[in-house]
């Protein structure tokens, strides 16, 4: 019997197993191997994630839910109350893991900014989206933004697989999609030396004003830079390739460097 669905923690639960078997398959769980699930709601995943063979480390928020989590699951798993951006997840603290999660999609964005960046980090993440932010992260030129610039600083984005509406109770009305992101060790390769956080600080001007060029957005010394890079000063934001953004922030903090040498 699925629970009532709570509005307060933005529950949708999973229901198709087939998706499921696509979650799992698209993780290559290796025996022992430990993953963190954010809301195991009433633990279709977490039963495929345990199957696989995983040390599953989940957190719920609903505490309604953790009783019937417990009689099944009980030492199978370690299962932690709490909110997963405030709670302290010590387990994971001396090894690898991977974040696979059905999550509510009111803390999306939280979730993806804190575990993009904040220690220790995942190796994988597995998270299902809404469609529509999906498309944004794994998105290419013309379709970039400042998500699909973020998201792509710190790992490789691909969709793994669409999921209907119905593929949850209660229905959203929204479709949703499964997105693999792999995370890089330390930083995106081509960046060579330059912090994610400046590329990110650069876009987020860039994207500042939608329809607009980037040298309007940008300022005079991006003309100087874009045209250095044989990128036409016209462009606009959502058609740089994520490349050329760390290459525009390398250029421009470049410039920025001399002039300050030339003052002093």
């Amino acid at each position: 019997m699925i629970p009532r669905a709570k509005k307060i923690f933005g529950q949708n639960f999973l229901v198709d197993q087939t998706v499921v078997t696509k979650i799992i398959q698209a993780a290559d769980i290796q025996k022992g191997e430990t993953v963190l699930e954010i809301g195991p709601g009433t633990g279709v995943l977490t039963r495929a994630l345990e199957s696989a063979g995983a040390r599953v480390i989940a957190i719920e928020a609903d505490g309604d839910l953790i009783s019937g989590l417990e009689k099944e699951f009980g030492e199978k798993i370690t299962l932690i109350h709490g909110d997963v951006l405030s709670t302290s997840y010590l387990p994971l603290a001396t090894s690898p893991y991977k974040l696979i999660a059905n999550i509510p999609y009111n803390i999306t964005s939280a979730v993806i900014q804190h575990f993009l960046t904040t220690s220790p980090r995942p190796s994988q993440m597995i998270l299902m989206l809404q469609r529509e932010v999906a498309d944004r992260i794994t998105a290419v030129p013309p379709d970039m933004s400042l998500l699909s610039v973020v998201c792509q600083l710190y790992a490789s984005c691909h969709r793994v697989t669409t999921v209907k509406a119905g593929a949850f109770r209660p229905i959203p009305k929204v479709d949703s999609a499964v997105v693999k992101f792999d995370l890089y060790d330390a930083r995106h390769p081509s960046l060579a030396g330059q912090h994610p956080e400046h590329v990110i600080s650069l876009a987020k001007r860039g994207f500042s004003a939608k329809r607009k060029q980037l040298k309007t957005n940008l300022g005079p010394r991006a003309v100087v830079a874009l045209k250095e890079l044989d990128l036409d000063p016209k462009i606009r934001a959502e058609n740089l390739t994520l490349e050329q953004w760390i290459r525009l922030s390398i250029n421009m903090s470049s410039h920025q460097l001399k002039k300050s040498v030339v003052r002093v």
